[in-house]
């Protein structure tokens, strides 16, 4: 018997976000996050072990270490 494409109802799941969520302190200085899990969000550079830069205002922000951020794979 052939499958009828018509009448498949398999739905694969998800393959998953576009994001990997890390802690501030895992990331290494230099790579690029943002705080929450979409593109509209800000984006920020770790610049070392405390401060990052805000991409698009020019300014530095003191993370604490264990902040969860989201780095785009």
């Amino acid at each position: 018997m052939a499958n009828d494409h018509a009448k498949d109802r398999y739905d694969p799941p998800s393959v998953g976000s576009e994001f990997d969520e890390d802690r501030f302190s895992e990331i290494n200085p230099g790579e690029v996050f943002r705080l929450f899990m979409n593109n509209d969000s800000k984006i920020y550079r770790k610049t070392n072990d405390n401060f990052a830069l805000d991409l698009k205002e020019g300014v530095e922000i003191q993370f604490d270490p264990n902040e969860k951020i989201y780095v785009k794979s």
